[in-house]
């Protein structure tokens, strides 16, 4: 019999390798919040500043944004990078200003205002010579957090502050927000109720709040390194434009499926709009097949026209789907010589396609009422303009270019809710997109209608 010492020997090396993961997609992760370059609900950048307790109006100023950060989706405060007109300067903290921050100081000065305490989470990264400070945000779970403690001109006790559509925070005042953090502190309330009730009627144990979404990232970063390091069959023609998805439930378990029940998701997900699945799944070519932990497809392919086509994506065992696709505007526009851009119909499409996805693939392996995390990423955008030639429209009266590597949108909603609005989602993810090419009033109705036409199969 292995006494524990040898069984702890014998998983050390695992544990080494699975913890050298986990810090990688951590970093990965530092890195791509450092290097988005816009804000949003969930992301603020803050110039370079000292922790110091005697400067109270610093201090509670960085305290309302995490209470209205805490109060809206959760997010990220980057302490580093100022805003100039044209965008953003990554300045970096001094090693005086990054060593005054801590989290444990900083929790302590923060619980004195808000009610239900937050505890934030404290990183530091080093990129490009220059050292910042993120800040992690936890979404409230099912009580809203309320400050508790007035600083003049700052902070009122009694408010309840929340992060505006215009990237600030300010006391709530729109019922719609006020309708919003109700639900989900309904919802997550019993969601979480729910789950314990299950959990002790099969295990007769509470579920324990695991690291799910770092399981998740993880996973995220494997089938990106996997594609980019491995599988990517067009790696000499150095294309940068792909549009890419990935979806999960927000519980982690790394084999709640099996590999049968996958297959049958697959194929009960895999439908034609416009002459290609989103999700294509051919087995007969084995070009999807099974992997360790999942499935796993390739598909690489000149089109009609001669461009370039791939179709990348991955389902695993733990319910997280990825999914990236060259875009084929790339290919075709590097053939004719002209400048790069992205189709505003190939886009909602897509958008589209992947939500409605999402909710055929889950149909039988989630409840309803579980919520689905959904990440949408256009890669290689900076540079790279608005176009709707492609999509049969007119041309748009304006160049509308984006300055970022690369544009995120991101979401957790239950089942139900992705099933029961697929074309407002997204409308409201493209509407993120284009206005990351500084498209400031978007025309989403001629969105609407081409995934409309799309669904009706009338493109």
């Amino acid at each position: 019999m292995k006494t524990q010492e040898t069984k702890n020997k014998s998983t050390a090396p695992l544990r080494a390798k699975q913890e050298s993961r986990e810090q990688k997609a951590v970093a990965d992760e530092l890195k791509d919040i450092l290097v988005r370059g816009y804000e949003s609900k969930d992301l603020d950048y803050k110039m370079s500043m000292t922790w110091d307790e005697k400067d109270k109006r610093s201090c509670c100023e960085l305290v309302k944004d995490i209470l209205g950060m805490a109060n809206t989706v959760g997010g990220y405060i980057v302490i580093g990078v100022s805003e100039i007109p044209t965008g953003f300067i990554w300045n970096g903290l001094a090693d005086r200003e990054a060593g005054s921050f801590e989290t444990t100081r900083l929790n302590r000065f923060l619980q004195n205002y808000a009610d239900p305490p937050i505890n934030t989470v404290l990183r530091k990264k080093k990129d490009d010579g220059k050292m910042f400070v993120v800040i992690g945000v936890p979404r409230f779970e099912d009580t809203p957090h309320i400050c508790q403690k007035d600083y003049p001109g700052v902070l009122t006790a009694g408010t309840l502050y929340v992060r505006t559509d215009n990237n600030e925070t300010a006391p709530i005042r729109s019922s719609a927000d006020f309708r919003s953090i109700l639900e989900y502190a309904i919802r997550n309330r019993s969601d979480k109720l729910l789950a314990s009730f299950r959990a002790i009627l099969t295990t007769g144990e509470t579920p324990p709040r695991a690291k799910d979404d770092d399981q998740f990232q993880a996973q995220f970063w494997e089938s990106v390194i996997r594609f980019d390091k491995t599988l990517n069959p067009y790696e000499e023609k150095n294309y940068s434009g792909y549009r890419e998805v990935a979806f999960y439930p927000t519980r982690f378990e790394a084999n709640r499926f099996t590999l049968d029940e996958l297959r049958a998701a697959t194929k009960r997900a895999s439908i034609d709009f416009r002459g290609w699945p989103f999700l294509f799944v051919s087995r007969e070519l084995d070009e999807t097949y099974t992997i360790q932990d999942g499935l796993e497809s390739l598909v690489a392919f000149p089109d009609f026209n001669g461009n370039d086509r791939v179709d990348f994506w991955r389902l695993l065992q733990s319910g997280f789907f990825y999914q990236r696709v060259l875009m084929w505007e790339e290919s075709w526009q590097r053939k004719q010589g002209q400048p790069l851009a992205m189709d505003i119909g190939a886009m909602a499409m897509y958008a589209a396609e992947a939500i409605h996805c999402l909710t055929k693939l889950y149909e039988e392996l989630l409840d309803d009422t579980e919520q689905v995390r959904f990440s949408l990423r256009v890669l290689g955008t900076q540079g790279r303009r608005l176009d709707s030639v492609h999509s049969g429209r007119d041309p748009l009266l304006g160049a509308y270019i984006s300055k970022l590597p690369e544009i995120r949108f991101d979401r957790v909603l239950p089942l139900a809710e992705w099933r029961a609005a697929i074309i407002d989602h997204a409308i409201q993810s493209s509407k993120e997109v284009f206005s990351r090419f500084n498209w400031e009033q978007p025309n989403l109705a001629a969105a609407r209608e081409i995934i409309q036409k799309m669904f009706a199969r009338r493109l």
